[in-house]
């Protein structure tokens, strides 16, 4: 089992691309791909939780048991645009049958923009707002950046950059071995 674990998250490392820098916002911003966009969310996010580091770790005390994917984006990243969409769509597939969540943390300033950006891909996972502690807490830059938690809540694996829907399925059905 450590053996195929080790093989599935180096796939991921080869597979992952880079990111992008928050430094780049006015101009991503102006870019979006509305190929990528899905239909509104069933449920519109009217706010979300700021998380700092304390609600963190207790948050991450609630998912002991589960594999936790945990990501780091931002509304005007191309990338995370890009990969939200599968995110949604593994987590739906995967969230009843395995123990398995994704949890997304908007490192957005203007919490409105992250609203926009969760209720535009219809993210039906849990979203919370990244506070400036969280975010040297996990060194965050550039975006998006995941990190992969086992059952017991050890860090299995970091990722920087855009992650394909083959990946996060990969990293969804460890949840139910």
């Amino acid at each position: 089992m450590k053996k195929y674990l080790l093989v599935i998250f180096s796939l991921l490392l080869i597979f992952t691309v880079f990111g992008c820098n928050k430094k780049d916002e006015s101009t991503n911003q102006q870019t979006g791909n509305s190929q990528n966009q899905q239909a509104p969310a069933k449920v519109n996010v009217q706010s979300m939780k700021v998380l700092n580091v304390e609600d963190y770790k207790l948050m991450m005390q609630e998912h002991v048991g589960k594999i936790v994917l945990l990501n780091f984006f931002g509304s005007w990243c191309p990338p995370c645009k890009a990969e939200t969409p599968d995110f949604v769509q593994v987590y739906e597939k995967y969230k009843d049958k395995n123990n398995f969540i994704i949890i997304g943390i908007a490192v957005d300033d203007d919490q409105s923009k992250a609203l926009e950006f969760v209720n535009t891909y219809g993210v039906t996972y849990p979203v919370y707002q990244a506070d400036r502690s969280l975010l040297s807490y996990f060194a965050i830059n550039p975006i998006p950046t995941s990190f992969v938690f086992d059952k017991d809540g050890n860090l299995l694996d970091s990722m920087v950059g855009y992650m394909s829907k083959d990946i996060v399925e990969r990293i969804a059905q460890f949840g139910g071995e």
